[in-house]
Order: C-alpha cells, then sequence, then structure tokens
C-alpha cells in the first residue's frame, strides 16, 4: 500500500502509544476527583497541558483538551455567537461552516464583524495564509490550525489570536483528542460542563506534539522532497494536470510541503480515488468528512478554481516518512530509498489510471 492521505489521519506515533499506555495504567483515577488517587490524575493531565503549552508558546491554563478539533471547534463558535456578527472566511473546514450557517450567522463581511475566524493552513491545497492580514480589522478571531499543527511553527502568543485549534491524529496521536487554545479559557469553561478528561489521551497527544514541535524544520524537509517530486512527476507524465498550489520549496513558506492538490481535465476524481485505491494507493477527493459529497469542492472553488477544475482534483497529503514511524531510531523510521520508489510508483499509478479513464 502506498498511503499518501495523511491528512485525513495519520498512524499513531510509538511514543504517543507508550504515553497512553503508561498513562492508561498508573493514572487512571478521575482527574476531577478530590481523594489522592484523582489528584495525582489531575497533576499528571497539568503536566501534559505544560508540555503542549510550551509546543505551542501559551499558558497551560490557556489549554483546553477536547474530544476532537471539531469539537474545539463548536466550543469556540458557540462563545463567539454572544459577540454578535461573527465572519467565517470563504476556505473554512466544513465543520466550522456548518455551525455557522446553523446560526444563520456566516458570511458577514469583516468589517462588520467583531469576532473572525480563518483556518491556517488549507487542508485541500495547503495554501498557508497570512493571518495577520487577514483578521487585521477582527476585535477577536479564531484560526483552525489543524493542517499545521505539529507540522508548522504556532505561536500562540505572538499570533494575537483568541483561539487556535487542533486534531491529535493529524499529526501522530490516536484518534479522539484535539485541544482548543483559549487566551481568555474562562470564556469556555464557565459555560460549558465538559465530559471526565481522558488524561491517557491527553498525555499521548502531548507526546506527540512535543516530538514532532522538536523536529519541524526537519521533517518539513523531509516532506518537501516526497510532496515536490510527486507534483515534477504527475507533471512530467501528465503535462495537462494542473496544480491547485504551489511546489513547496521556494515559496517563502506560503506552501505546505504536508499536501498537494492536483487536477486531471476530463477525469471525475472520485472514480480516480476509487482505481487508485484498487491499485494500492490511497488519497483522497478533498476533506475526509466531505469524501462522500459528489459536488466540486466548495473550497477549491473559493480558492479561484473553476468548478470543471474542482471536479477533477485530487489531494495527495504526506508525512515526514511513508515508512511507518520510529521516533527512537537514528532516522525515526525513515527510508529514503523506499519512500522515493513509493512516490515514484503512485506517480506511474496516476498517470496510468488517468490516460486509461479518459480512454472509456
Amino acid at each position: 500500500m502506498i498511503y499518501l492521505d495523511y491528512a485525513a489521519t495519520s498512524p499513531t506515533l510509538k511514543t504517543a502509544l507508550f504515553a497512553f499506555q503508561r498513562t492508561s495504567r498508573f493514572f487512571w483515577g478521575n482527574p476531577n476527583s478530590s481523594h489522592s488517587f484523582g489528584q495525582s490524575a489531575e497533576k499528571m493531565l497539568f503536566s501534559q497541558r505544560e508540555i503542549v503549552a510550551d509546543c505551542l508558546h501559551c499558558e497551560p491554563e490557556q489549554v483546553i483538551f477536547t474530544t476532537s478539533a471539531t469539537e474545539s471547534i463548536n466550543l469556540t463558535m458557540h462563545e463567539a455567537i454572544h459577540d454578535g456578527y461573527i465572519h467565517i472566511s470563504d476556505v473554512e473546514h466544513q465543520s466550522v461552516v456548518t455551525v455557522y450557517q446553523d446560526v444563520g450567522a456566516y458570511g458577514f463581511p469583516f468589517s462588520e464583524s467583531k469576532f473572525c475566524c480563518h483556518i491556517h493552513t488549507n487542508n485541500e491545497t495547503g495554501r498557508v495564509y497570512n493571518l495577520k492580514q487577514a483578521l487585521s480589522c477582527a476585535d477577536r478571531s479564531f484560526s483552525d490550525c489543524t493542517a499545521a499543527m505539529g507540522k508548522s511553527e504556532l505561536n500562540f502568543k505572538k499570533s494575537g489570536l483568541d483561539y487556535i485549534c487542533g486534531g491529535g491524529h493529524k499529526f501522530g496521536a490516536p484518534v479522539g483528542v484535539g485541544v482548543l487554545i483559549a487566551k481568555e479559557p474562562s470564556r469556555i469553561t464557565s459555560s460549558y460542563h465538559f465530559a471526565t478528561p481522558s488524561v491517557p489521551l491527553a498525555a499521548a497527544f502531548a507526546q506527540a506534539l512535543h516530538f514532532r514541535t522538536q523536529h519541524l524544520r526537519e521533517f518539513s524537509e523531509l516532506a518537501e522532497d516526497l510532496h515536490d517530486r510527486l507534483i515534477t512527476g504527475i507533471l512530467n507524465e501528465l503535462p495537462d494536470a494542473q496544480l491547485n498550489g504551489k511546489l513547496s520549496r521556494g515559496s517563502n513558506g506560503t506552501q505546505s510541503p504536508y499536501i498537494a492538490n492536483l487536477s486531471f481535465p476530463g477525469v471525475e476524481n472520485h472514480a480516480l480515488v476509487l482505481r487508485l485505491a484498487a491499485d494500492g494507493v490511497m488519497v483522497s477527493s478533498g476533506a475526509a468528512c466531505s469524501s462522500g459529497d459528489p459536488q466540486p469542492s466548495r473550497v477549491l472553488i473559493n480558492s479561484g478554481y473553476s468548478e470543471a477544475r474542482a471536479a477533477s482534483a485530487i489531494r495527495f497529503s504526506f508525512d515526514f516518512t511513508l515508512s511507518e514511524p520510529n521516533e527512537p531510531s537514528p532516522a525515526y523510521g525513515r527510508n529514503e530509498a523506499s519512500d522515493i520508489a513509493k512516490i515514484d510508483e503512485a506517480v506511474k499509478l496516476v498517470a496510468k489510471n488517468v490516460k486509461e479513464l479518459r480512454n472509456q
């Protein structure tokens, strides 16, 4: 199998799995309990907040563990509605759009809004946005950093944002844990009743984020090699393929090396996804939560691409290795020759299937 859908989910890092297992064994008490065993779990939970705070440059008290980035988004948006008008950009993840279509607050101009939202990194194209420019007129602001957390430098203090969020399974923690960073956490914690915190999942999240943060630049460069090799290879094999984004190298930080998006004129993207899966190449036609939607990607259309181009678009997403990550090893489990061979094989299979679909 050639897995190129890391933006949908990623394998659990061994350091995260070990943290989960150890904490499950020794700190399984309820951190809300007042007895000593519960308080030992609470101390463990706070220590994981400290790790996350160190990685994201915020205060431990500003770290709120959730079940997912989606829950973090819901908490933020429902708190923000009290400010009145809210604006979200037209390239937000569907989880943001859904909440605000429900409450009728979608689409107010930035100039009329007290609370504004803009995604950090486009989860379909990999474009990295200038948040200071995009949110310059907001009184309060939020950024969905799900596609960036654990992969890009995030400095909450310097950002000027009021909220950011992320989901652990995008960078090596298990599914089921996310984080919300809040400048004023009491605005969230005083308004909502949270379930019993999962200390083991918090530990897994913190350890995965810590590991990734230690190697941000190194891993980005490794991902960049795979990202640009795949794009260059496809464009060589299929000169009429259209890149929805940029090569990462030379983009000055405006293109994530972890996501590439290409369109194949004359080919329906869902058909291509299924054919590639049958050949052992796992990709997507967009965000995983919208994979069953037959309509062209709203995000691509709102990014300026035509409906026809969006309807033939495929997202390829990467990690620093396409092999099983093994962080204790000198190369962190990366097998460069194997990774390059997988990219080159993926290029051949994409070209083969595109040509076959066009000849049907």
